[in-house]
């Protein structure tokens, strides 16, 4: 017996199924390769290429090689566990980049004079050199000289502050090798039975 698109179709409305939107579940998939192999060889091979098509479909729509929630999972840590002070000299940051709920987060590094931003920021290429960081901040944090003004160059509890970019974005460095060491977790008492022996 051979299987036409229109045997195809009946089939897919007798067991409500999709054959565009999506792999979905698994039972409805083995149903397909199933009806395939029993009616024709080739649809087999047509049902590979089309679940390809789908899978490429649906991982087309997402950000590739983010996970988005970086930086709110930096945030966490360093407002649960706090921050050393920041010392003098050139320091490894992470560099968050987030627009809404998304967020992109990056290798870097910056000089610190006094608990402050004192240099241009680095960014880091996947080949281990830094280059400066080539995006310019809203120029309502610029000076008359278009540099960061001064009352927002502090580093707080291991964070910078929290700045909007010409395009919109929002970076906040991170100090992560100054995160404060985790807390140690209290010893709970063992029963009255256990710790008194009369």
């Amino acid at each position: 017996m051979n299987c036409t698109i229109s045997d195809l179709k009946r089939y897919c409305l007798r067991f409500q199924l999709k054959p565009f939107a999506g792999v979905g579940d698994l039972l409805q998939l083995e149903k397909w390769f199933s009806f395939a192999e029993k009616n024709n060889k080739n649809m087999k091979s047509i049902l590979f290429i089309l679940v390809s098509f789908c899978s490429l479909g649906l991982h087309a729509q997402t950000k590739p090689g983010s996970t988005g929630a970086c930086y709110k999972e930096w945030l966490a840590l360093f407002k649960e566990r706090g921050a050393k002070p920041i010392p003098d000299g050139t320091q490894d940051v992470i560099i968050t980049l987030r627009s809404g709920d998304y967020s992109n987060c990056f290798m870097g590094k910056v000089d610190v004079v006094n608990g402050k931003l004192a240099s241009k920021l680095q960014i880091q290429k996947v080949d281990g050199s830094y280059e400066e960081f080539d995006r310019k901040v809203s120029a309502n944090y610029q000076n008359a000289e278009g540099v960061l003004k001064e009352e927002i160059r502090d580093v707080s509890n291991g964070m910078s502050t929290a700045l909007t970019l010409t395009d919109g974005e929002i970076i906040r460095l991170f100090f992560y090798k100054f995160v404060a060491d985790k807390p140690k977790a209290n010893k709970k008492a063992p029963t009255p039975a256990a710790l008194l022996k009369n």
